[in-house]
């Protein structure tokens, strides 16, 4: 007999199957307006060869849009004031500060948003790919 534990764990590495398949193809068949479809065109534009989705670029897209190394600067400040926390967000926004210091009331504007946004950051973004990327944005109060 399965524990609670052994299906979570089957249904985590069925998400992982399915997430490693999923292309820009498949994205872009994504109705008009959804995360799915917004991913897609993101990834085109943006992916430099990247052919699998990843967290980081569903983060970029419900937070910025851009590319620029203030708004990926910013999205870690975000991260971190929405309470996600890792080595590379910390080494992120610590040369972010040192290579950006005149950005530093931005950066801690995006901090405070980050406090004010309901947590988004450990989600299952991919099970969202199918809804309408502004009613994310507006159910977690992302700004």
């Amino acid at each position: 007999m399965k524990t609670m534990k052994d299906k979570i764990e089957a249904v985590r590495i069925e998400f992982d199957r399915k997430r490693k398949n999923l292309t820009i193809a498949d994205l872009i068949t994504y109705p008009e307006g959804t995360l799915g479809n917004n991913l897609g065109k993101h990834l085109i534009n943006h992916s430099y060869g990247k052919v699998v989705p990843e967290k980081d670029d569903i983060f970029q897209l419900l937070l910025s849009g851009g590319q620029s190394l203030k708004q990926e600067i910013a999205v870690q400040f975000y991260l971190f004031g929405n309470g996600y926390n890792s080595i590379n967000n910390l080494f992120s926004m610590a040369v972010g500060i040192v290579l950006c210091p005149f950005y530093a009331g931005y950066f801690y504007k995006r901090y405070k948003d980050g406090k004010n946004a309901l947590r988004f950051y450990d989600v299952d973004h991919f099970g969202l790919l199918h809804l309408p990327l502004q009613r994310i944005k507006d159910t977690f109060l992302i700004r």
